[in-house]
């Protein structure tokens, strides 16, 4: 009688399962399941399956696919229960979803409150159908001026959950030219002495720069790094979708790379938490204490989750599923791709903003909306600039606020994503550009090509470095040594031969006067007087140089710069109509205006600590320079500050900065 209220039992399941079956069919996320006395036997996703029947009078029953094979087979009275489940898990502690306004929420259950640093910006992803938050730092930035932060520190539950084992996935991109600089960068961790996070590690032993999943787990308190690597290197402009899983139960760590396992680890122990100040999750960055972050880069967020649980590989399939699905759908053809802009500048009515892309085309016009709901809201026709990309102008009336950004040519549109605009009554002019040892991506720094490179675009100034040989030759290098080689303890003779990094002989300064005297372009040449291994050499350094450049009959070409105050004083002493400016940020305009230097050249940090002297070395007739300035936030902010240069290792991306200012001034 029992066998006999079971079979009936398992015939209406089964009636209810191949309802089911047809009606969840293409439903990539919902499973069917088969249990026999409790356990799973079989699994497989509902699109795959087409039927389930009863075979053999009654007594067998069988699963079969699309293309009518079987994919499973058993006697009814082996089988307890069919059912169809989701199978994707939740992330119960995080999972961030980023505004158009360039704020962000957490829609976990959790709930934890996500802080926009600085001026992040947000871009519409068509692929996956969300706003993504879009970072455009030199490799390994530090400090990061822009981010995202989750504190968890008071969150009790939430250390709990990642204690006792836990997940964190996420979907992202960076982007690079050339190789990868062999320095860690993250984009989704948080780390500090301790933590959890993803990070692209740097060369070591075996260990490529590539996708890795770091927790910190050890059997004591001391700290012990969990390097799960994936052995994936990123490509430049590729989506990934990662998932690391510690747990804590097996002592093991996973990562998985577009739903594949990549590497399993031993991770026996207790999570060790960062330091405090750093016990939140950055997102674009790392934490570096309370109120900064680290290790940013070019990179695309698109999800950043954590879940309370180790998942398991099915768990992390479905994950991927649900991204791969995406990817896969064809997504309608972008009137404009590679789509960059910078969030918060400021504007003025009749000013311009810029936008970058590929594709932009005459006509176009760019809806601004509101993205707070304050209803202002303007419309631009675009003007085609170069690099790619477009300029709008702001209209009188337009007001502070953030917008959502909607690109319209005829009847389709294409959302661009979100920006603040900060309206002023005018801005200074942009700083003008030096690019530092020249512009040598994709070549080598203060090499012939760099300075060419530098020439060719146009910008201010190129910068470069001098040494003085025993013998009285002025060489070009940054460093003391080139190639293990000291030069200022060597002959011309024994270092006219060493190679630059792309293959050119070192250069010398003659040779970089040269290509002055010949060239049209108005770039000049930033020469720093190297500080020798005593004051006294240095100081015959300058003499040497200022001597070379009146030599070559380039005074009007080249600038001076030394860390070395005397040096400094000796060239304005020999050449009164020299420009010269001070390095090293320890001195007053004016106590620099009486030894006849002519500009201040300090890191930023130095203005902003001392705000008035600025506008004093201004009062003097005196240039203002900041140094090294090399992302895009920072070029705006010395920009505001009113500093007439900046020195960088990315021009192209500093002369944009500058056009905006100007187009505001």
């Amino acid at each position: 009688m029992k066998a006999m209220k079971k079979n009936n039992a398992i015939k209406g399941l089964l009636a209810a399962a191949i309802i089911a079956a047809a009606s969840m069919a293409g439903h990539a996320e919902e499973c069917i399941y088969v249990y026999h006395q409790g356990s799973i036997v079989f699994k497989d996703y509902a699109e795959h399956v087409d039927s389930v029947a009863l075979e053999n009078n009654k007594t067998q029953i069988s699963i079969y696919d699309t293309t009518h094979v079987q994919l499973y087979s058993a006697a009814l009275s082996y089988v307890d229960s069919i059912k169809f489940a989701d199978d994707r898990p939740v992330a119960d502690l995080l999972d961030v979803v980023f505004n158009p306004d360039g704020s962000a929420r957490d829609i976990s259950p959790m709930g934890n409150t996500v802080e926009a640093v600085g001026n992040n910006t947000i871009v519409w992803d068509e692929t996956y159908k969300r706003y993504t938050a879009h970072y455009n730092n030199p490799w390994a930035t530090s400090p990061v001026p822009d981010y995202y932060k989750i504190d968890y520190d008071s969150n009790t539950a939430f250390k709990n959950g990642l204690s006792d084992g836990h997940t964190l996935e996420t979907v992202f991109m960076t982007d690079y030219e050339g190789t990868i600089t062999n320095a860690e960068a993250k984009w989704f961790s948080s780390h500090q002495s301790g933590g959890t996070g993803f990070l692209i590690s740097t060369i070591s032993g075996a260990r490529k720069n590539e996708i890795t999943f770091l927790p910190n787990v050890n059997t004591t308190t001391s700290s012990k790094w969990i390097w799960c690597t994936s052995g994936i290197v990123p490509q430049p402009k590729v989506f990934y979708h990662v998932v690391g899983v510690w747990d804590k139960a097996a002592g093991k760590a996973y990562v998985y790379v577009n739903g594949e396992l990549k590497n399993t680890v031993a991770a026996v122990g207790n999570l060790r938490f960062p330091n405090a100040g750093s016990r939140w999750f950055g997102i674009g960055g790392d934490p570096n204490g309370a109120n900064s972050a680290q290790a940013g880069a070019k990179w695309e967020v698109v999800t950043a989750r954590v879940y309370n649980d180790a998942l398991t590989q099915d768990q992390v399939t479905s994950l991927w599923r649900d991204v791969k699905k995406l990817q896969d759908a064809q997504a309608p053809a972008s009137l404009v791709t590679d789509v960059d802009y910078m969030s918060g500048l400021p504007v003025k009515a009749g000013g311009t903003y810029s936008i970058y892309g590929n594709n932009f085309k005459a006509g176009d016009k760019i809806a601004f909306t509101s993205a707070t709901g304050s209803g202002s809201s303007f419309i631009a026709t675009v003007t085609p600039i170069e690099p790619a990309g477009v300029t709008v102008q702001i209209p009188a009336g337009a007001v502070t606020d953030s917008y959502l950004m909607t690109l319209s040519r005829g009847d389709s549109t294409q959302v661009l994503g979100g920006t603040r605009l900060e309206v002023v009554d005018s801005t200074p002019a942009g700083s003008k550009v030096i690019a530092h040892r020249g512009f040598w991506l994709g070549t080598s720094q203060n090499s012939r090509q760099s300075l060419l490179n530098a020439q060719n675009l146009g910008v201010y100034g190129s910068e470069t470095d001098v040494w003085l040989t025993t013998d009285n030759h002025l060489m070009i290098n940054h460093d003391a040594k080139l190639n293990n080689v000291t030069i200022q303890t060597s002959t011309y003779d024994q270092v006219k031969d060493l190679t630059l990094s792309n293959g050119e002989k070192v250069p010398q300064l003659s040779d970089f006067l040269a290509m002055l005297k010949s060239s049209s372009s108005p770039t000049k040449l930033i020469i720093e007087i190297k500080a020798h291994s005593t004051d006294a050499r240095t100081v015959e350094a300058a003499d040497s140089a200022v001597a070379a450049v009146k030599r070559a009959g380039v005074q009007d070409k080249v600038e001076y710069i030394s860390f070395s105050l005397n040096a400094c004083a000796k060239i304005a002493q020999l050449d009164p109509q020299a420009k010269v400016s001070y390095l090293n940020g320890n001195v007053d305009p004016d106590s620099l205006h009486t030894l006849g230097i002519t500009g201040l050249d300090y890191k930023a940090s130095v203005f902003t600590a001392n705000p008035t002297w600025v506008t004093q070395a201004h009062n003097l007739g005196m240039t203002c320079n900041a140094w090294t300035i090399n992302t895009r936030s920072q070029m705006a902010e010395v920009s505001k500050m009113g500093i007439d240069f900046l020195t960088t290792d990315y021009p192209v991306e500093a002369t944009a900065i500058k056009r905006h200012f100007d187009g505001n001034h």
